[in-house]
């Protein structure tokens, strides 16, 4: 199956701009340019696109992503840095989300502390103490 630009981009949520961008930079190869204004993709840039997507979602900067396909082309040669690039990343990934949760937990507490001050106030009590939570 084809694919236009324009079906990528709606299919991934992108900007066309961003698609040609993960071009020049080598994300998406082998590219066929029908003309200057058209490109058709395949399944195998969909397929990238979906472990681009993926790889962002947990963080990877787009030239460590770009680094992995370039492992992944030899892989025998460099299972050992591809394996220290997803564990370096997933170390990366969980501290992010323990601040993550750490500024849900406080905000969780804000909403609580603030809808004891809209109760308060609705009913001419006294306001509540941040302290007392």
């Amino acid at each position: 199956m084809s694919y236009t630009i324009t079906e990528l981009s709606k299919m991934f949520h992108l900007p066309t701009s961003t698609l040609r961008y993960y071009e020049k930079i080598g994300l998406l190869e082998n590219v066929e340019h029908v003309n200057p204004y058209r490109r058709v993709y395949d399944e195998s840039h969909v397929n990238r696109l979906n472990a681009i997507e993926c790889f962002k979602k947990a963080l990877l900067p787009l030239d460590e992503i770009k680094a992995f396909f370039t492992y992944e082309k030899d892989m025998v040669a460099n299972y050992e840095k591809i394996l220290d690039m997803m564990k370096t990343q997933e170390e990366k990934t969980l501290e992010t989300m323990k601040d993550l949760e750490a500024g849900l937990t406080h905000l969780q507490k804000k909403i609580h502390y603030y809808s004891l001050v809209t109760e308060a106030i609705k009913n001419d009590s006294p306001l509540p103490d941040w302290n007392d939570l």
